[in-house]
């Protein structure tokens, strides 16, 4: 387990203070031998411990832009979650990519695996975080991460959420244990190819290939033990202000855990439901209004049984 700094016996008290106030905090963790940094959101009066959700930036992301960004805080506070934001190094998380140090060597380097396993430890052992309860969400990188997390170490996690995010080429997935799985994908997804094969190169950088969407919940499906034939509800027909045609697939029944998915057809490089920042459509696609990535992921983590 990574080892607390010998100062955060001091942060602890400050949590003290800000679990009664139900403020954010930010604070450090020294790991294998680096300095690392999450932040969290912490229900001032939701009895302990707390269901955790880890919520992963996407690559050369931070902990900060990616809570402003879905604002999950809202949610956690409206449904008495622990929030946690933690930082890749870099602003890159090791997702299991072979390719991964094309991008950054600090990365490569990093076993984040552990680190986010860590985490969890440390805030299950100031009675914050409970063990059964723990899922983590991502975007694109940090999507990616959270399904090596599932696929290395599915005992430990009670559910995932990838958007924007197929699994990597090249990173081995058999966990023996199934662990619920939801989707989000673009179909018009530029840097993720919904199709699968190559993650969007520039500055002549290999950054790996992927799985198409359909090959990655395929496999889960098979983790999972779905044999049910995928049942397609259009949920949206786009016909809002700012508004896409989406479909919820379902793949009942299941075995062993639930996989559901979601298809925005046109969608970009986006968090559903969320806004798209200084960068727009232009860059990240459009993001649609007519799907709420927060409630849906979460209500997919209530329905499913506790470890």
């Amino acid at each position: 387990m990574g080892r607390m700094r010998p100062f955060f016996a001091h942060a602890l008290c400050l949590l003290a203070i800000l679990l009664l106030a139900g403020e954010a905090s930010a604070s450090t963790m020294e790991f294998d031998g680096r300095e690392r940094t999450f932040e969290m959101y912490v229900p001032p009066t939701a009895p302990r411990p707390l269901p955790i959700v880890l919520i992963l930036h996407g690559g050369k992301g931070t902990a900060t832009l990616m809570r402003r960004y879905t604002d999950f805080d809202a949610l956690a506070a409206k449904e008495d979650i622990l929030a946690v934001y933690p930082q890749g190094v870099g602003g890159q998380w090791n997702d299991g990519r072979p390719e991964i140090g094309n991008i950054s060597s600090q990365s490569a380097d990093a076993n984040d695996v552990d680190f986010l396993l860590a985490l969890v430890d440390n805030l299950v052992s100031h009675g914050l975080a409970d063990p059964k309860r723990v899922y983590v969400i991502g975007i694109s990188n940090g999507g990616m991460m959270a399904m090596r997390l599932a696929c290395e170490h599915p005992g430990r996690i009670a559910g995932i959420a990838a958007v924007s995010a197929n699994l990597p080429i090249g990173l081995e997935c058999d966990p023996q244990t199934p662990v619920p799985a939801l989707f989000f994908h673009g179909t018009n997804d530029k840097f993720m190819p919904f199709g699968g094969g190559d993650i969007l190169q520039w500055a002549n950088i290999d950054r790996g290939k992927v799985l198409s969407a359909r090959e990655t919940v395929a496999l889960w499906r098979q983790i999972d033990g779905c044999s049910g034939e995928p049942h397609k509800l259009r949920i949206s027909d786009g016909s809002k202000k700012g508004g896409l045609v989406i479909d919820q697939i379902n793949f009942d029944p299941c075995s062993g855990a639930t996989v559901q998915q979601f298809i925005t057809r046109g969608g970009g490089h986006a968090w559903p439901g969320a806004k798209q920042g200084p960068y727009g459509d232009a860059v990240l696609g459009p993001a649609g209004t007519d799907l709420d990535a927060n409630a849906e992921i979460w209500s997919f983590f209530k329905a499913q049984p506790t470890r």
